[in-house]
């Protein structure tokens, strides 16, 4: 893939993700093309996932991505992104069955119930974001499968809640059915603003920036540290915020200052080898 490609979409990803150039800052160049081909993947599955209406537009995506997962695994790649990856020795050498288990992941996240507790909710995520984890240790050997997963399952949690509105466009519920029974909430007490919605935020967001405190950080990759840190922090300011919601939602394209040290950190225990 030419670099006028790739930059293309690391254009595309990085408004959304700022995450993506920071990481990128800290990875070999031998390895550059092929963290950064995974990470633009990962974003395009996520986005059709998570952040496209129309369920039929998004299921087409999907069996696309499928179809070309497929290619990939027979050694016969279409797209850029899978093109690249494929001169990746460790990449190219994955079973169909690993590519195969994203997309079911990414299926299940248009298919799934409220999630009845903070539990349910992340482990609704890590159907996704566990067989991520599987396929980028190709490219990180040293990388920790369950805190990767548990890592990107709690900044995805923290992203939805501040996406509410979109997220319940979509019909899914960002937070979990105890939480809103402990608030007198209902689905749409959710969508409108409110005393009570923002004291069950509050403690949403409390409780997943308590938990993303406890990660073993030392098997993160530099981009799932970086997007780990600046979650917790987002999320525990939100925690305390006179409107969780607004604190939640904004300034998404700045990052802390702590996420360019944990991303270092995290490139340099990784080495992930040319």
């Amino acid at each position: 893939m030419s670099n006028d490609a790739l930059s293309s979409f690391e254009t595309k990803w990085t408004l959304a993700h700022p995450e993506l150039p920071l990481a990128l800052r800290f990875v070999s160049p031998p390895m550059r093309t092929f963290v950064s081909a995974f990470a633009c993947l990962t974003f395009e599955v996520s986005h059709a996932a998570f952040h496209i209406v129309e369920p039929e537009v998004a299921r087409t995506k999907l069996h696309w991505w499928a179809e070309e997962f497929s290619a990939l695994a027979s050694g016969k790649p279409r797209h850029p992104l899978t093109e690249a990856l494929a001169n990746w020795k460790p990449m190219a050498e994955l079973s169909a069955d690993m590519w195969s288990a994203v997309v079911v992941g990414a299926m299940a996240q248009r298919e799934s119930v409220p999630a009845s507790s903070l539990a349910g909710l992340l482990d609704s995520f890590r159907r996704l974001h566990e067989p991520l984890a599987a396929i980028e240790s190709a490219l990180y050997p040293r990388l920790d499968l369950n805190a990767s997963a548990q890592a990107a399952a709690l900044s995805r949690a923290v992203h939805e809640t501040g996406w509410m509105a979109e997220a319940l466009a979509r019909d899914r519920l960002p937070l979990p059915l105890d939480l809103l029974a402990r608030h007198q909430l209902s689905r749409a007490d959710l969508g409108q603003p409110g005393d009570r919605r923002d004291a069950a935020m509050r403690e949403h967001l409390a409780a997943l920036a308590a938990s993303m405190r406890s990660i073993d950080r030392r098997g993160l990759s530099p981009l799932t540290a970086a997007e780990l840190q600046a979650a917790q922090k987002r999320g525990a300011r939100a925690a305390r915020a006179a409107d969780p919601l607004a604190e939640c939602a904004g300034k998404l394209d700045r990052l802390p200052l702590s996420s360019v040290w944990a991303s270092w950190r995290a490139a340099r225990r990784m080495q992930a080898s040319a």
